[in-house]
């Protein structure tokens, strides 16, 4: 019988199968199915070899898993680029992949098989993928062994013939060369310094023209390398600002200032500066100030930054897990100076003691395999050194291999005369606080900070030692006053702790506040809810805790009287950039009793006029703005003669740090992020103007309401709106007649958008959704309505993320927002707050414009800018906008229709 005649064909295909199914499971070659999406590849399932280079359990159930999600962009990028490939070529395709795995490059000969349905359509990519990289490295190490021989014969060659002559040569230059070593050197520091200048130009071009290239249309490959060249950049320009700091010391070239500064701001902007890559790694930065170190200091704040900075970027890289500290404290000298004692600890992976001697000597690190996996150019710490040493100071390292590292920095400073009154409460303060936190060292320092401030602080480890906690204060009923609760804990996070304990404890539940390093807009909703009281963002520090403690009991965080604490600007004037009424009128309120002169525009173009026809000593600048923006504004003033020196600092709702480096990049001095608050907007003027009257001024008069009617409104306001009043008084320092202001304002401006749904702006359809939403986030934060503005922080996150805003959200935004403005009619009914100008100014102001209209005058044009700009007329924005519109329009018939209802309206009283 031939054996042919036995054949079974499923017999035949199960063994196929089987034998398949085996070389899937034992291959050293990674075998993979990816699935077709719409528009995306998901793993299907992979085989135990390709499981376990990817970092997946053998043992998972995997079917259409998410690459984007686990391995996040970049990588799904690359991915599917290959499979497009595959698809396109409509047959079986083989390429060589590199890879990176444990930060070891790898190589790899991938057969990618597309498979199609009976439609011609792509299902399935099926791939089997063998590692090469052995045969790659010997394939490169024997071309290059190749190359090395043959350069060795030449140089060989050229050696024996000119030995003898480079012998005498060197004999006889060996006589100069002390000589010449030394101005080698001097010439070397010198040029150097001259060429990093130079050299950052083209880095910036490099880099500015990737950022431009990289917001037009690209394609993944083309995003793929512009991202790389613009990232090179960022890393070239670090290792040039090292090479130039550097060769300005060793040049003598370096200048110290001696400025009044705040330590506790320097450290909060270290924070900032490392708080991404620390999240990165899932790295916990831990603040902790002495309550002996003096609020004001004065010495060079710029190179104390850098050392603070280059310490903790220098932890954050050799730190793999666990935390990094700063520490500040002091020791008094002598009268009027100190020591200022900066410590920065990290538990990495230590120094070994054989290279402690040449931690700090110039482009060294700690051994060749280091500077292999982290990089840099060894010269961070020789720069922190000698900043160190140049101003009177020292520093010293103290390390435990495999444990971490502890750097200590010593600066010799003065101690300013200005030190603002510490912080302290008077009367009503928390009795008993519960501080939860799984990282020891953040619940020392919250400790230590409470009781400074005389309050009984306990402490729990996790939920469940807090959950604890609670209960035997519900037995023994001495209740938490408050819970400052950690987010990110293991077993039971402090989300899901909350949770336990309003469920368990019901009315004896204390009020929570998250503490948080990076879960703002996870932790939002819960706020919005009611779970959580309050929100503070990790690392905690002195001045935090009590403006917390002070927003939760509502009371006023004003320690020093406000007369001491309002600058004298008078002699100066600011040019105020802003087109959002109620932001406008928010600066306006707080420069006003600064003496400081102020004129206003409401976009960028307006600025430039009135820069070219007026001197300013400060310009507050507006980013998001109609005719033209804020950044583009910054950029023209910088080339105008007028301009080149101007003080610009940008007011913007955008905080993040790419945002500021924006600012920056349009040659802007400073940042203030909206909603702002007096002590900031103060802080950044004295920082560009002195502090000081520049000639004898008198502050301008305001028709204020009396004290009874402002007492009046403002309790209608508490009862029967959902405005937090008292926590918005506190932001505007309890300025109520400001407040009441705003307030007014807020409702003249979005009442329109109730009283008939076609003016409504808030709509998908609606082309300028984002920026009302973000205006509408900063007024209803002004105002107190923290519920509506984190309805809109959460549309306007998906908005700039390009994610999908559901309808229900703006639905929730429009009731809310019309609950407001309607609770708010009714509180107004009746209760006209008089304007900053007098209904005579509004009335001379609207008879002169229809007069003009009436004329068919078309200066009326650049009458209604004046009246725009002039922050008399602030009050009336509204009104002035819309005969703005119609002027532009040239529908000259309705803006005299408008401006006659306006005019009967004042005859009424209605305005």
């Amino acid at each position: 019988m031939k054996l042919s005649d036995a054949f079974d064909i499923k017999e035949h295909e199960e063994m196929v199968i089987e034998c398949f199914f085996q070389l899937w499971r034992h291959s050293a070659d990674l075998m993979f199915i990816m699935a077709v999406e719409s528009e995306e590849f998901s793993l299907f399932d992979n085989n135990p070899a390709s499981r376990a280079i990817m970092g997946l359990d053998k043992d998972m159930k995997i079917h259409r898993l998410n690459i984007r999600e686990y391995f996040g962009d970049a990588v799904a990028e690359g991915l599917y680029a290959t499979y497009y490939k595959a698809i396109e070529a409509r047959k079986p395709i083989s390429l060589e992949q590199v890879i990176y795995i444990e930060e070891q490059q790898a190589c790899y000969d991938t057969l990618l098989v597309p498979i199609f349905d009976a439609s011609g359509n792509a299902t399935f990519i099926c791939g089997v993928s063998r590692d090469i990289t052995k045969i790659k490295t010997a394939e490169k190490v024997a071309l290059e062994a190749s190359e090395k021989l043959k350069e060795y014969n030449t140089g060989l060659e050229q050696l024996n013939e000119t030995l003898d002559r480079k012998v005498k040569e060197r004999t006889a230059a060996l006589e100069n060369a002390k000589q010449e070593l030394e101005q080698a050197l001097d010439a070397k520091s010198a040029f150097v310094a001259r060429m990093s200048h130079e050299i950052r130009t083209p880095i910036n071009a490099v880099i500015g023209l990737s950022n431009l290239a990289l917001k037009t249309q690209l394609n993944a490959e083309q995003n793929d390398y512009l991202t790389k060249i613009k990232d090179s950049g960022d890393v070239l320009l670090g290792l040039v600002n090292d090479v130039l700091d550097f060769s300005k010391i060793e040049a003598g070239m370096l200048k110290l200032e001696s400025v009044p500064f705040h330590p506790e701001e320097l450290v909060r902007t270290t924070i900032n500066m490392n708080s991404f890559s620390a999240y990165e790694k899932n790295l916990e930065l831990i603040t902790d100030i002495a309550k002996d170190v003096p609020t004001e200091l004065i010495g060079d704040p710029l190179r104390i930054q850098q050392i603070l900075i280059n310490l903790v970027n220098n932890a954050v890289k050799f730190t793999s897990e666990g935390s990094i500290c700063i520490r500040l404290s002091s020791e008094e000298q002598e009268e009027g100076h100190v020591s200022l004692k900066c410590e920065v600890s990290d538990t990495g992976i230590g120094i070994p003691e054989e290279h402690m001697d040449t931690l700090f000597s110039s482009f060294a690190q700690a051994d060749d395999s280091i500077t292999r996996k982290f990089g840099g150019t060894g010269l961070g710490l020789t720069i922190t050194s000698q900043l160190s040493e140049l101003m009177g100071g020292s520093i010293t390292v103290k390390s435990e291999l495999g444990s971490g590292t502890t750097f200590t920095v010593h600066l010799p400073l003065k101690i300013s005369s200005h030190q603002p009154k510490a912080q302290r409460f008077e009367g009503m303060k928390p009795k008993r606080i519960l501080v939860v936190d799984d990282h020891e060292i953040s619940r020392t320092v919250l400790k230590n900070i409470l009781d400074g401030f005389d309050i009984q602080a306990d402490t729990a480890s996790d939920g469940f030692q807090a959950i604890e906690a609670i209960r035997d204060a519900y037995h023994s009923q001495q209740k938490y006053d408050v819970i400052f609760m950690d987010w990110y804990m293991p077993k039971m996070n402090g989300i899901e702790a909350s949770q336990k304990i309003r469920e368990e404890f019901k009315d004896f539940a204390p009020p929570i506040l998250m503490i948080s390093a990076y879960e703002k807009h996870y932790i939002q909703s819960h706020l919005t809810s009611g779970l959580i009281s309050q929100f503070i963002e990790k690392p905690v520090s002195r001045s935090t805790v009590y403006d917390s403690i002070a927003k939760f009991l509502n009371i006023n965080v004003d320690e020093i009287p406000e007369e001491n604490e309002i600058p004298n600007f008078s002699g100066y004037s600011v040019l105020l950039v802003e087109d959002n009424p109620i932001n406008q009128q928010v600066a306006i309120g707080y420069l006003d009793h600064t003496n400081i002169g102020i004129d206003c525009a409401e976009n960028g173009e307006i600025a430039l006029k009135k820069i070219q026809s007026k001197s300013y000593d400060l310009v507050l600048m507006d980013i998001q703005m109609p005719v033209m923006d804020g950044l583009t504004a910054s950029k023209h003033i910088r080339t105008m003669p007028e301009g080149q020196q101007l003080p610009i600092v940008a007011m913007t709702a955008h905080s993040s740090d790419a945002d500021k480096q924006k600012s920056l990049e349009a040659g802007m001095n400073g940042h203030l992020s909206k909603p702002i608050s007096s002590e900031q907007l103060y802080s950044m003027i004295r920082a560009h103007i002195s502090d000081s009257p520049k000639q004898t001024a008198q502050l301008r008069n305001t028709n204020l309401p009396t004290v009874s009617e402002k007492t009046s409104i403002l309790e209608k306001l508490r009862s029967g709106t959902s405005l937090d009043v008292n926590n918005a008084l506190v932001a505007l320092r309890n300025k109520d007649k400001l407040y009441l202001d705003i307030v007014q304002s807020f409702h003249k401006q979005y009442l329109p958008c109730v009283q008939d749904t076609s003016n409504l702006q808030f709509t998908l359809e609606s082309a300028t959704l984002f920026g009302d939403i973000h205006s509408l986030k900063s007024n209803a934060a002004y105002i107190g309505e923290n519920t509506l503005s984190a309805l809109c922080s959460e549309i306007e996150y998906a908005l700039k993320n390009d994610s999908k805003v559901e309808s229900h959200a703006l639905e929730a935004l429009h009731q809310r927002l019309y609950s407001l403005v309607d609770s708010l009619e009714k509180v107004f009914e009746g209760n006209k707050i008089p304007s900053n100008a007098g209904q005579q100014d509004q009335h001379t102001a609207l008879e002169t414009l229809l007069q003009m209209i009436e004329d068919n005058d078309f200066a009326v044009e650049h009458k209604l800018k004046e009246l725009l700009n002039d922050r008399t007329f602030t009050q009336w924005h509204n009104e002035l906008t819309t005969i703005h519109h119609y002027i532009e329009e040239i529908e000259f018939e309705r803006a005299a229709i408008f401006i006659r209802s306006q005019l009967d309206r004042l005859k009424r009283g209605d305005l």
